[in-house]
């Protein structure tokens, strides 16, 4: 004997209804599961855009007391004229190299730091960022425009020079933090510089240091720091005397 099963059709539209639900809650998890990982993907990539070494820091603002290759000028040329000899001096604060060179050629250099018929412009880079974790080439050139714009506006550059030497003189080694800012603000105090901390910590000039470098490192001739041009030519020297001797030569020519 059969028996005829009933089919409660409650029963089954409640079992489509509950069928329906769960797949629509499975495409709500979807989606969000897409939008989170959508949006951790944009933090995770502006968190490492912004940690460039300064925290974010970093300002656009152009020094007034640079020439027009970005360069500290000392010289003994009347003001608004350019001397016929330019000996151009290309350093990396993070550079041992430049830091040697100082050392050697430092002395050889300074008379002609007055001396009218020569300029010697100091420009000063950023290549060495990446041997540093905070960017320090870029703190330290940042630092001594700071210095710079504080106290050469009349144009007399010697306590610029002076700030210049302490920090090679000082120089931190390769591969670390670098100088703190309280450092790179202490040194300046030491040269007689007061009130540049803001100036130091909020970076104002680290993108024109950056396309600056960029430009001079572009330049025709140029393969690392220091770098020496005189009148735009690259030259090699083996000492003081020899530099001395060359860019008395361009001046002798310049006659």
């Amino acid at each position: 004997m059969s028996s005829n099963r009933v089919i409660d059709p409650r029963a089954a539209e409640r079992r489509r209804s509950l069928l329906l639900t769960l797949a629509a809650v499975t495409v709500l998890v979807v989606v969000a599961a897409v939008v989170i990982i959508v949006t951790t993907r944009g933090e995770n990539s502006n968190s490492n855009a912004a940690n460039d070494g300064l925290d974010g820091r970093g300002g656009d603002a152009v020094p007034t007391v640079v020439t027009d290759n970005g360069a500290i000028r000392l010289t003994g040329a009347p003001a608004g004229t350019t001397p016929p000899v330019i000996v151009t001096i290309t350093e990396d604060f993070q550079c041992p190299a430049c830091a040697q060179f100082e050392t050697v050629m430092g002395p050889a250099l300074a008379p002609y730091h007055s001396n009218p018929e020569v300029a010697v412009d100091y420009v000063s880079i950023n290549m060495l960022d990446r041997a540093s974790t905070t960017q320090y080439s870029t703190r330290a050139a940042n630092a001594s425009m700071c210095v710079a714009e504080k106290t050469g506006k009349d144009g007399d550059l010697s306590t610029w020079l002076e700030y210049h030497n302490m920090l090679f003189a000082n120089q931190p080694p390769e591969g670390g933090a670098g100088l703190a800012d309280a450092e790179l603000i202490r040194l300046a105090k030491e040269v007689g510089v007061d009130d540049i901390s803001s100036c130091v910590e909020d970076v104002p000039y680290k993108k024109w240091i950056g396309e600056n470098s960029e430009k001079v490192m572009s330049e025709p001739g140029f393969t690392g720091t220091p770098n020496v041009r005189i009148n735009g030519e690259v030259v090699q020297v083996n000492d003081g005397a020899d530099l001395q001797n060359k860019i008395n030569a361009a001046v002798e020519a310049a006659k």
